[in-house]
Formats: structure tokens, C-alpha cells, sequence
């Protein structure tokens, strides 16, 4: 049963517990970027539906799917009405080694040396669900509902307590990370409400509006009282903070549109504007979690809440770049099929092409996220450390300005994909590659997200069945190694006012790998 304090004591830890808020909120702001970024992002794979999936991305020019109203809503004026309904099942793999300055592997100030930490979740999918239809209203005319979550990788959870060497055997310790992350969770929506109108034969074009929301739950560690001369982790100095926030409303954009210069080549082009993640919660921070011998104190440390002193306390403002995205596709049409520049024309590849490839260019304005904006109230968290016999001793304050520094660039990509129609009206199989530059530096290394630069190849294949097309698609990501040689940029929060309530070392600093494994299926009918 996890102690609880009164009092003076009670009030000590819940404003550590607003530590812990902010201590969490700095990987929440960075976790919340895989999740709450749209899914043209560099920072986030794969995209949502079978389809575009398993052609490495490249759609935006194709778009022959209810999930146009949310890639591109121009083509909602030339498909047939629909309704389909699938799910991405994720398979994220993250690993770190952390370092320190000297480039060798980190030990805690009682010698026990860390070892690699990879995501405990890692052979568990994340199901990553989407539903979206479209109605054509008229020949011009045609308007769209997409439900469905950013792309992302889905939740990464790491170890409490991990091994690590201690004089040449294993001991408990723990885990390495637990500075920078060790739970990303939570649920995120943006559904997507489209029109598409037809100028001409040639020019399509549409808008949709987004009204997302969505709560996010994480976990990540802060240090008690680090003096300036600290160079290694007092592990029974540490406070778990677990924090949850919700936006009720994130509202944005998308404009797209397309041109077919003839029966053979069709042009597309979608832009993506949302308002910033808006986040309020609370949280519970737990003084004196681990031991000295690093494993959890049997008793879970002592608990508070946040919610004890007032409600929505946590506030994060997570901005959401600007997204661009601009493609060709290239086409045979099969002899007799009706084509796309006729009256009426209806999109539909697997019964009027013999195949098709498409490349999109991608611009992420990520420079946006130069910083993650963390605030409470002035003079109203404080830092205690908890003493052997349990009670809180108050440290300090903790700073009214807790933002995470990320220092994010501009990104750039390229995704090549196509179909091939094996049996007209019943086999299509298709396949793609994609490729983003790299959101991030070393220096910034963080887990969630992972934003060095990233590659992916696909395939997939789709069958026509009476009344449904059944969509299947598999997708490997390679992530590339992030490596700073232990030299992080990346502090945490602590309760030593004189070092500016950080901790006096970098906690970021080793080598990040990372890789997933993404199947994605999906069921369509059309009418």
C-alpha cells in the first residue's frame, strides 16, 4: 500500500507532485510529437489505411479511397461513394545505450553500470484503428467523414527496473531512460469532415475541416536535490511522475487539389494546417520510487496528487507543423475502360488501369517545434526528497517556465510507390519506398519521438470480392541510429535552484536504434 503524508509533509509532496508534472510534461511534450503530428509528418509512420500503406505513401495524386476526405479531399468529387473500415497493427521496437561524455557505457553514483533498454511492448501490437466514408453527392459534387488517429507508431513503455553490472554481475537497477521516457500512451482523434468539386474534367478541388482532440498519459523520472558536481544518477534520489492530459478541441485544415494533364498523368496537392496541442491535466508524483538497490520501494513511494490541490494543473502547448505535400502519378489505362477526363467519370484503378506509379514530395515545417511550452502557476510546485523514515523534506521550487528545448528542423521526403492490376476487377498487388530527412539532431536524442532520418519499404495486394475490396499491406521502418558519443543536450528537472531547477548533467546522452514492423488491413465497400 503506498504511504501517504499530511500535513505540511502532504502539501511538500503534492507540489512535488507538480515537479513530477512538469518532469513528466517535458516527455510528454516530446512524446506527444509522434502521436499528435499529422500524418504527413516526418516524425510519424505509417499512414493510416492499406492502400496508402503499402505504396510507401505515395497518394495524393491517386486518392481512390473514402480516406481521400483526409489525404486529399479534391478527389472526393471522382470516387465512387463508399464506406471502408481498418487498422495499422504496429510492431515498434526502441533501443538505448546510455553513455557518458567519454562515449563508455553510464553507471549510477553506486557504480551499477547501465546496460541497452529496449521497449518492454515491443513484441506487443498497437492497434491503430480507422474508419471513413464518402457520399458522391452529384458528378461534381462529393463530400467525405474520415475518423482516424495521426499515423503514428503507437505506445512505447519501458522497464521500471532493468539489469546492469555491478563488479561483474547482474543487479536490478533502474532503467537507464527513465529520464527522458518510460511510458507513452494515450488516445488521439482527428476526425476530418471533406467536401470535393469538380471545376472542370481537368481541375478538381477540395477542403476538409478538423476537429481533433484527444488524452495523453505518461511517465518519466525527475531528480530530488543534484548538486553542481554531480555527475552520475542517485537513483534513490529520483520522483516517478505519471501525468494524463486532455484537448477537447484541436482544430485545422486541409486544402487539396488535383489536375489531370491527360488521361495518363494526374498531378495532386495537399496541404495540412492544425492548431497546437492544448493539453490540461493532472498528475500523481511518487517520492522515494526506487531503492538505492534500484528496484521499486515495496510500499510504491509516497503518492500525491495533483488533483488534491486544484484541477488541470499541467498546462503543454505542443505546436503542430505545417504539412505540404505534392505528387505525380503516371497511368495506363486498360484498353475499353472509361477514362478519367470523360463526363462523370468515376476513379476506380483495379477495374480501369493496368497499372500506375506515383512520387510525392513532402515539406514538414517541423522548425516550428523549436521548443515544447510547459507552465503552472508561479510559486506553486516545490521539490521534497523523501528521508529514510519517510518524510518529505522540502528542496525548492520549481521554475513557473519548465519548456523543453528540441530544436527541431524542417524535414523533407520522397515516397515512391504503384499498382499493378493482375486480374482486372478481382487483383491488384502493389509496393512502395519512402524516405524522410531526419527531424532532429543526436544531440537531442529522444525516444518519443525517434527523429533522425528514417527509410520504409512496402507491399500489399487487393482483392475484389462481391459487395467489399479487401486490402492487406506489410511495412518495414528502419530508423537511423541516433549517436551523440554520451554528449546529450537534454536535461531534466530538478530541485536545485542554483543550477535553474535542472539537473547539472545532460540525461540523454548514448545511442538510440530503432525499427518497426506495420500490417495493415482494411475492408471497403463501395455502392
Amino acid at each position: 500500500m503506498m504511504e501517504s503524508i499530511s500535513g505540511r509533509g502532504r502539501r511538500g509532496v503534492l507540489r512535488r507532485a507538480r515537479l513530477g508534472t512538469l518532469a513528466c510534461g517535458a516527455a510528454l511534450a516530446s512524446a506527444s510529437l509522434t502521436t499528435e503530428a499529422q500524418a504527413t509528418s516526418a516524425l510519424e509512420v505509417p499512414e493510416q489505411g492499406a492502400q496508402q500503406m503499402a505504396r510507401g505513401g505515395a497518394w495524393v495524386a491517386r486518392a481512390s479511397s473514402p480516406l481521400a476526405a483526409a489525404y486529399n479531399p479534391a478527389a472526393l468529387a471522382g470516387i465512387r461513394s463508399g464506406v471502408t473500415l481498418g487498422t495499422n497493427l504496429v510492431f515498434n521496437r526502441l533501443c538505448f545505450s546510455r553513455k557518458n561524455a567519454a562515449g563508455e557505457p553510464e553507471q549510477t553514483r553506486d557504480g551499477v553500470e547501465y546496460q541497452e533498454s529496449c521497449n518492454e511492448n515491443s513484441g506487443t501490437p498497437n492497434f491503430i484503428p480507422h474508419l471513413a466514408g464518402n457520399l458522391r453527392i452529384t458528378d461534381d459534387l462529393g463530400i467525405g467523414l474520415a475518423v482516424l488517429p495521426p499515423s503514428m507508431l503507437g505506445k512505447i513503455e519501458f522497464a521500471e527496473t532493468e539489469k546492469g553490472i555491478f563488479r561483474g554481475r547482474e543487479v536490478d537497477v533502474a532503467s537507464p531512460g527513465r529520464y527522458v521516457l518510460l511510458k507513452a500512451d494515450g488516445l488521439l482523434l482527428n476526425p476530418v469532415l471533406s467536401v470535393g468539386y469538380a471545376l472542370s474534367d481537368r481541375l478538381r478541388l477540395g477542403a476538409g475541416f478538423i476537429f481533433g482532440f484527444g488524452s495523453l498519459k505518461l511517465a518519466n523520472t525527475a531528480m530530488a536535490q543534484p548538486t553542481a558536481n554531480d555527475e552520475l544518477d542517485a537513483v534513490a534520489g529520483d520522483v516517478k511522475a505519471e501525468v494524463e492530459v486532455f484537448d477537447a478541441f484541436v482544430p485545422g485544415v486541409i486544402i487539396g487539389g488535383l489536375f489531370s494533364v491527360n488521361e495518363n498523368l494526374d498531378l495532386g496537392l495537399s496541404v495540412r494546417i492544425q492548431d497546437a496541442f492544448r493539453g490540461k491535466g493532472d498528475l500523481v508524483a511518487r517520492s522515494g520510487y526506487w531503492n538505492a538497490n534500484g528496484r521499486v520501494a515495496p510500499d510504491g513511494g509516497t503518492a500525491s496528487s495533483s488533483a488534491d490541490r486544484g484541477e488541470d494543473l499541467v498546462s503543454l502547448t505542443i505546436p503542430n507543423p505545417i504539412t505540404v505535400r505534392a505528387g505525380a502519378a503516371f497511368r495506363v489505362p486498360r484498353d475499353g475502360s472509361p477514362g478519367y477526363l470523360t463526363a462523370g467519370a468515376m476513379r476506380d484503378p483495379i477495374s480501369q488501369d493496368i497499372f500506375d506509379v506515383e512520387i510525392d514530395l513532402e515539406y514538414t515545417r517541423n522548425s516550428a517545434i523549436d521548443a515544447i511550452q510547459v507552465r503552472i502557476p508561479r510559486e506553486t510546485v516545490y521539490i521534497y526528497s523523501r528521508g529514510l523514515d519517510g518524510s518529505a523534506n522540502e528542496v525548492g521550487p520549481v521554475p513557473e517556465n519548465a519548456d523543453v528545448e528540441l530544436h527541431f528542423k524542417d524535414t523533407f521526403g520522397v515516397r515512391l510507390g504503384g499498382d499493378y492490376v493482375a486480374l482486372p476487377d478481382l487483383l491488384a498487388v502493389r509496393a512502395g519506398a519512402w524516405y524522410q530527412s531526419a527531424a532532429a539532431t543526436d544531440e537531442y536524442l529522444h525516444f518519443s519521438p525517434m527523429a533522425s532520418a528514417r527509410l520504409g519499404l512496402s507491399a500489399g495486394a487487393q482483392l475484389r470480392a462481391p459487395f467489399v475490396d479487401v486490402e492487406v499491406g506489410y511495412m518495414w521502418v528502419h530508423m537511423q541510429t541516433m549517436d551523440n558519443g554520451g554528449k546529450g543536450a537534454i536535461k531534466t528537472i530538478s530541485g536545485n535552484q542554483s543550477l535553474g531547477s535542472r539537473s547539472p548533467y545532460a540525461v540523454n546522452g548514448g545511442s538510440l536504434t530503432g525499427n518497426a514492423h506495420v500490417v495493415s488491413v482494411a475492408v471497403t465497400s463501395n455502392f
